[in-house]
Order: structure tokens, then sequence, then C-alpha cells
């Protein structure tokens, strides 16, 4: 397994929003995307998941970001 990590981060509030695009390619012609999102405050994780899209993945991001 391959991990190629790209981050893409925003603020909203005191909250940061981290994207990470991860390829996952193992022994075949194939490759499989998935992005993780991470709501952190001041360095603590509140709140994070994994979709399959960048647009969902900021989607959700948004959506866990306490109000």
């Amino acid at each position: 397994m391959d991990w190629h990590p790209q981050k893409l981060c925003t603020d909203i509030g005191e909250y940061e929003l981290v994207l990470e695009k991860q390829k996952n390619q193992q022994h075949c012609e194939q490759k499989r995307e998935s992005w993780k999102w991470i709501v952190n405050y001041h360095g603590a994780v509140v709140a994070s998941g994994s979709c399959n899209s960048e647009e969902e993945a900021k989607e959700m991001a948004i959506a866990n970001t306490p109000k």
C-alpha cells in the first residue's frame, strides 16, 4: 500500500479544517482515492471521517464544525 497525502487547510473561527487526499495503489492498475477530513480545535481533533470525493469531504468538515 502506497499513501501520498496532500493537505488542504482552512479556518472557520477558531476551528481548523483539514482535508487529506490519500491515494491507495495496490498491486493493480486501478487506483483508489479517498479524502480524510478533520476538524481541529487548538490541536485537538473534534471530528473526523473519510469520503470518496473532495467536495463531499469539504461539506462533511463544514457540517461537523461546532457552531
